[in-house]
């Protein structure tokens, strides 16, 4: 990965404010997944085992998460592409010795690490949100942290995805509405079977839910299927891979 392109999106990162940006969704999905936390009939059973304290929260994490994650990679990866549509930066970077396919590269390396870490502070922070309530019932450590890995996982492939959209097609109207037209996909694939789920990339945020339906009514967990997800998400990443290195090869931007 050439250093210069990692300095240079890190620079762009700052102009396209996805720091505040990402912070503010932050807060929001930690808001949502834990309001019901402090309402007087859920403090009732935040001592009770079987009311399932932890894993009603995490559901509504699974829940929150799948419906603004798909938008906010889409805002984030049209912010920092469309800077090279609107100033001419594809030919720029070609005069400094970057093809395009570099800078896509080192765009989704940026983008990636900060909704990484965005997504372990969130979670970090809707636990919290939970002891802070006053739960009792031990902390399903394992559970909580494979969703949070494979929710960072998942967040990845669709930002490669609309990292070359927007690199794509100048318009960025087209991969935030494909960004909301994915939120909806995955909130309705959470009623769906795992296999329509699994069929496009944003049912992921639905496939990955670590909490279904139990026998008895209640929620049980339940393995996502890692056997089909692991192989879509390296897949993806070969694609990603190989659509810079043809963007490298145009002669002019990848659009």
């Amino acid at each position: 990965m050439n250093r210069t392109a990692v300095a240079v999106e890190l620079r762009k990162t700052r102009r396209a404010r996805v720091v505040p940006v990402l912070a503010v969704m932050v807060i929001a999905v930690v808001a949502l997944s834990s309001a019901n936390l402090f309402s007087d009939s859920m403090r009732a059973d935040l001592s009770d085992p079987s009311a399932q304290p932890w894993e009603q929260l995490l559901l509504n994490h699974v829940v929150v998460a799948a419906m603004t994650s798909p938008v906010v990679v889409a805002v984030l990866a049209s912010r920092q592409v469309d800077i090279e549509h609107q100033g001419q930066g594809w030919t720029l970077a070609r005069v400094c010795g970057l093809g395009p396919g570099q800078l896509c590269r080192a765009k989704a390396l940026v983008l990636g690490a900060v909704l990484t870490l965005a997504v372990a502070v969130q979670s970090a922070l809707v636990a919290g949100a939970g002891l802070l309530a006053g739960v009792e019932v031990a902390f399903p450590a394992g559970m909580w942290a494979r969703y949070t890995l494979t929710l960072a996982l998942v967040n990845l492939v669709v930002l490669f995805l609309h990292l070359w959209l927007a690199a794509r097609v100048d318009n960025q109207f087209v991969g935030l509405g494909v960004g909301l037209l994915g939120a909806f996909y995955a909130v309705f694939a959470l009623l769906m079977p795992a296999w329509v789920a699994l069929a496009l990339p944003w049912g992921h945020y639905a496939a990955i839910s670590p909490l279904g339906t139990g026998p008895d009514g209640g929620l049980a967990a339940v393995t996502p299927a890692y056997g089909v997800l692991v192989p879509y998400l390296s897949a993806v990443v070969v694609l990603f891979a190989v659509a810079c290195r043809r963007f490298d090869r145009a002669e002019e931007g990848p659009a």
